[in-house]
């Protein structure tokens, strides 16, 4: 019977749990120690979708939790120079891609561009599938149409102070003070942490949000680190943030990822500034000449005063995220690269599934720490393969960093798989999912797997629309003219009311921010 909860490291993950738990669990007594002098990560500053579901769990409307953290709505994610340097720039949206009798409108534009000069081009693929990309094109939100799927812009350093707020007016105790040692029992099991300033904190309950360093979870339980370094090779990153020079044009409502000579760098713009950074390789880049990159970039002009923040990072993931009474949230259990904005879905996922397990009993068993493992397995397998995806199908050889990228990533069996039928039944996404089993997360093959593909041009060479039944049957003519209908209504939307709708700054301005600036 788990009665009390000790949560080691604060920041974005430890203070999500600690929020998350202490609203889901009851009779439950929950500790957070920190220290006072162990730098955040918190350069995190993009989500995707789930979080508008961890928030209102949490009780927080966006009228109340986005000023706190500076937050702008994220309809997608732009990605420019990925696959060659020729190509136009690319999008993941998050609108949701219609569907006509259960499958995706995708297979008519499939259709389309393999026996339409019109539509030859694969990046016909977006606007005819999305409104999204016209309404990024314009700097309005998709937000302002529908309440589905929206992402969002934050200061995750901001973010973690909130919810450290929130946490502690649920009950939560913070203790400032520094782990000395953690001390375990003859079963394997953890029996208290050992600290500078006080008693040792006993609990039921471990959770590691210690970052990188792991204390608990590798440093003092051994478990095993599986390193990714030779499917994804970026470890550092350096960040900056700077004012905006026009506030409303600058702020976009998505993010743009643009390949460069050893990486990608981010531009992210929240309510009050912009946040860019450059995510790279440190075999191709020194910190200097990453940092000198990155501001050649913005112009040297605008960045006259501003630090930049310079960070390493391992691509990998624990063998196990719970072991024994000890869990692994966030950095601590792994991390995946940048490039998707998965770190604080991740966390999210995570507490998520712990709180499922113990709500009602305040208790698991062995079978429920097997089935915890097993989904975060998934997970992390779901993500890696989803970003390997991004790099290994470039046609880029322009650098060392993109010839390698090119020829020499490790392409795991469980991605090849999914690339292989990918070339076959791309858009025929009912077939794959039985064919492939689902991560958790949703990062299986999703809407978001038609868009990268799309971009990386690894797209069907074939394609028969009507493979399998007669060309006349009535349900393919009716499917056909349901098709024709939804594409003739996107069409007319983007014609004449997408130029009515407010930009991304105004919608923010009236909605969400009023006179605050």
């Amino acid at each position: 019977m788990i009665k009390n909860i000790v949560i080691a490291g604060g920041g974005s993950s430890g203070w999500m749990t600690a929020a998350y738990l202490a609203t889901q669990l009851d009779g439950v007594d929950i500790r957070l120690i920190e220290s006072s002098d162990i730098p955040i990560i918190g350069v995190g500053e993009s989500t995707i979708p789930p979080m508008l579901k961890f928030m209102d769990a949490l009780g927080f409307s966006e009228q109340e939790w986005m000023p706190r953290c500076n937050a702008t709505y994220k309809s997608a994610i732009c990605f420019k120079n990925f696959h060659s340097l020729d190509d136009p720039v690319y999008w993941y949206a998050f609108e949701p891609m219609a569907e006509i009798a259960g499958r995706p409108f995708a297979r008519y534009w499939l259709n389309r561009h393999l026996n339409d000069p019109k539509y030859a081009d694969r990046f016909s693929f977006f606007d005819y599938c999305f409104v999204t990309p016209e309404l990024c094109r314009n700097n309005k939100t998709l937000t302002s149409l529908s309440k589905v799927g929206p992402a969002y812009q934050v200061d995750a350093g901001l973010m973690g102070e909130m919810l450290r707020e929130h946490a502690m007016a649920k009950g939560v105790d913070r203790i400032i003070d520094t782990i000395t040692s953690v001390n375990r029992r003859e079963n394997g099991d953890i029996a208290s942490l050992s600290r500078e300033q006080g008693p040792d904190l006993e609990a039921d309950l471990f959770i590691d949000c210690t970052g990188f360093r792991s204390l608990l979870l590798q440093d003092a339980m051994g478990e095993p680190y599986q390193d990714f370094c030779d499917s994804l090779f970026n470890d550092r990153a350096v960040a900056l943030r700077f004012p905006f020079r026009d506030k409303e044009e600058e702020l976009v409502t998505y993010t743009l990822s643009e390949g460069v000579s050893s990486g990608w760098i981010w531009k992210i713009p929240l309510y009050n500034r912009m946040g860019s950074g450059y995510v790279y390789c440190s075999r191709y880049q020194s910190e200097e000449a990453a940092e000198a990159e990155l501001r050649a970039f913005h112009g040297e002009e605008r960045l006259q005063g501003v630090q930049a923040r310079h960070l390493k990072f391992r691509v990998g993931r624990t063998a196990r995220c719970w072991v024994r009474n000890c869990i692994g949230i966030g950095l601590s259990s792994g991390f995946v690269e940048p490039l998707e904005s998965t770190a604080l879905f991740t966390v999210q996922l995570q507490v998520e599934s712990l709180a499922r397990t113990l709500q009602g009993r305040n208790d698991y068993n062995a079978g429920d720490v097997a089935v915890y493992n097993r989904i975060h397995d998934d997970l992390y397998t779901g993500i890696r393969d989803f970003l390997i995806a991004h790099y290994v199908l470039t046609e880029r050889e322009d650098t060392p960093y993109w010839r390698d990228v090119k020829y020499a990533t490790r392409v795991p069996d469980s991605l090849a798989d999914l690339l292989r039928l990918a070339r076959l039944t791309l858009t025929d996404l009912p077939v794959i999912r039985q064919i492939y089993r689902p991560n958790f997360g949703d990062f299986s093959f999703t809407d978001g797997w038609l868009s990268i593909l799309t971009g990386m041009n690894h797209l069907p060479l074939k394609f028969n629309q009507f493979q399998n039944v007669g060309p006349y049957e009535p349900q393919v003519v009716q499917n056909l003219a349901l098709a024709t209908q939804h594409r003739q209504g996107m069409e007319k939307f983007k014609r004449e009311d997408l130029p009515k709708l407010p930009s991304h700054y105004q919608f923010l301005k009236d909605t969400i921010y009023g006179d605050q600036e």
